[in-house]
């Protein structure tokens, strides 16, 4: 049941689409001779993701409401799942009884509409509930234990601490789901009247992460006379031309409303793995008519949108410049009652379109601008091009390079490709991937962005590698460009995941060795030194670096000290016949619809 929960609220909202945002943590020294220079003097804001502030909402004396083991809350979403299944199930019983729509479809727009109550606005994009968006305007060094524990759970960046000193580390909190314009005049009062007075600093850096990069859009074609204070900018990942998933959802392009091969076989596969309950709900499905179905899934998303997308500017600043007119047209347009939502969209829109110009500015004044990228895996199996689409499963890889070149998923740019140099002609540069896949030329920064392939947005926190050199990038001088220490941190590099290593850790500290024989922990332990001669590589091989995972895990398993990860046998069997039911049931009703 709670997988099915989980599966229904990443189908009805916008947290499928951003659920997982950049983070930071620590990893080891490197092992070449590099030396850093790191500056110790020039405070850092983190300008989060989206979900990387809490919002709360407030009674009527201005308190948080307390809600089980925490509060009610404005973000992270609270579904109300058993609601919303309430007042669909009425119709969703006559629909599957009469094999019509049955009102169906109304009763889905409704339940996902009011699934959603803290988030609900006014059509100026205020909200009807007091909500409160927690900006705390001291360092790390000087928050609230419980906070910065919070904090440091959404970005853990102790690194980061230990370099600059908590003291230069501030945490700029805004809400995810709030006004971009709104946001950003935050953002520059943060650095006026915080940050510069309390650290007496003549400049800051700004890291500024996923979603954060639409704010990083708006401040730089809003404040220009604040060029001067900015000595670095760190784009993580950056929205910074928006997602195609938004750009889907907002124009209809949803693939499962017109490819049942999304609807009938991907899309749950996708969220819940090859797992028999996938599957099982792929059979499901099927017992409501397509039509019937696909109108409803319509309604269901229109109802999100309406509530999360439409009075929500800094979402709709994540429409991509492509798909705006269009989504415009469709949303704004001729609806008096958003005449002001409409008219800040254009505003950022407008913004947008200096982005080119401002960014380069900035750079003349001095400031130095560096950018890590993801690419080489599919969007998330909702968007209409995401077989093709180069991502890392959020956000379009042009959208995070701020506009390199990449071949479709599964394919090169072709033999004897030859870099477009458009932002960068040195003959004695290349910026073309080693897989082929990369023209980083054609990127605004393409001497200071780093690639890491087949790393996916929301796992970013869990490449080692790639927070490392965030974490650098933010803090040490002699990181100048991708020629500064190519040996460590080559411009392209892979990627590898260390959760579960860290978990694995964790478990192992914690567990009673004594029953244990010499041999049963020395095979943990030369696992584990494994794992840590290869967290010293920096240049990723992801095979080595899985394959002693494996090895852990099979030690580990071996004397009870965790869980078998894999699937049973039987769940493996189960699997297997489901997904052939699956395919036996899709294929008959291919023949039967010709």
């Amino acid at each position: 049941m709670k997988k099915i929960k989980k599966s229904l609220c990443l189908i009805l909202s916008l947290v499928m689409v951003m659920s997982s945002c950049v983070l930071f943590s620590s990893a080891s020294e490197e092992t070449t001779a590099y030396v850093a220079d790191y500056d110790t003097e020039t405070p850092v804001i983190l300008v989060h993701g989206m979900s990387q502030n809490n919002t709360y909402v407030l009674d009527e004396n201005g308190e948080r409401i307390p809600k089980g083991e925490t509060f009610e809350m404005g973000w992270p979403l609270q579904i109300d799942i058993g609601g919303l299944l309430k007042a669909a199930l009425p119709s969703l019983l006559k629909a599957i009884f009469t094999r019509q729509d049955s009102g169906l479809a109304d009763a889905m727009y409704q339940a996902a509409h009011d699934a959603l109550p803290n988030i609900h606005k006014d059509n100026e994009g205020n909200y009807l509930k007091n909500i409160e968006v927690p900006c705390y305007e001291v360092p790390m060094s000087e928050l609230p234990a419980e906070v910065k524990e919070e904090y440091y759970k959404f970005l853990p960046v102790q690194e980061l601490g230990e370099i600059v000193g908590e003291d230069n580390v501030y945490y700029f909190g805004y809400d995810s789901l709030g006004d971009v314009h709104k946001e950003t005049e935050k953002l520059h009062h943060y650095i006026h009247d915080v940050v510069i007075p309390q650290t007496g600093a003549k400049q800051i850096k700004l890291c500024h992460i996923s979603l954060g990069g639409t704010i990083a859009i708006n401040y730089l074609d809003r404040y220009k006379e604040d060029y001067s204070l900015i000595k670095k900018i760190v784009f993580v990942e950056p929205a910074l031309d928006g997602s195609d998933i938004i750009g889907d959802i907002l124009t209809g392009n949803i693939s499962v409303l017109y490819d049942n091969e999304d609807l009938y076989s991907n899309l749950l596969v996708t969220l819940l793995g090859e797992t028999p309950l996938a599957y099982l709900l792929n059979i499901v499905l099927r017992i409501l008519p397509e039509t019937v179905l696909k109108g409803a899934l319509e309604s269901m998303v229109k109802g999100v949108a309406d509530v999360a997308i439409l009075p929500t500017t800094i979402i709709w600043a994540l429409c991509p410049d492509d798909y705006y007119e269009e989504a415009r047209k469709l949303w704004l347009e001729g609806n008096g009652d958003y005449a002001k939502i409409m008219t800040e969209v254009d505003e950022f829109m407008e913004a947008r379109s200096h982005f080119e110009e401002n960014l380069f500015a900035l750079r003349d004044t001095g400031c130095q601008l560096y950018d890590v990228v993801c690419y080489d895996v599919p969007l998330f199996p909702i968007c209409k091009d995401y077989k093709t689409t180069n991502a890392d499963r959020v956000i379009h890889a042009a959208s995070t390079s701020i506009g390199a070149t990449f071949a479709d998923l599964g394919t090169t740019l072709g033999e004897g490709y030859e870099a477009a140099g458009t932002y960068c002609d040195d003959p004695t540069h290349n910026h073309l991937s080693p897989d082929g896949v990369v023209d980083a030329t054609t990127g605004l920064l393409p001497c200071t962005t780093w690639y890491f392939k087949g790393q996916a947005h929301e796992l970013l926190p869990y490449n080692d590698v790639a927070l490392k050199l965030s974490i650098r990038l933010m803090t040490d001088n002699n990181m100048v460009d991708v020629y500064s220490n190519p040996t460590a941190y080559p411009q392209f590099n892979s990627y590898r995941l260390n959760r579960e290593i860290n978990l694995y850790r964790e478990a192992w500290n914690e567990f009673d060795k004594s029953a244990l024989t010499e041999e049963e922990i020395s095979n943990v332990e030369a696992a584990l030194a494994k794992i840590a001669a290869l967290e010293n590589e920096t240049v990723i091989d992801n095979k080595a670096w899985t394959d002693a995972q494996s090895e852990l895990e099979a030690a580990l398993v071996l004397i009870n000290v965790i869980e078998d990860p894999n699937p049973s046998c039987i769940e493996t069997i189960l699997a297997k016949l489901l997904k052939g039911a699956n395919v036996t049931i899709n294929k008959g009703y291919e023949i039967m619809s010709k």
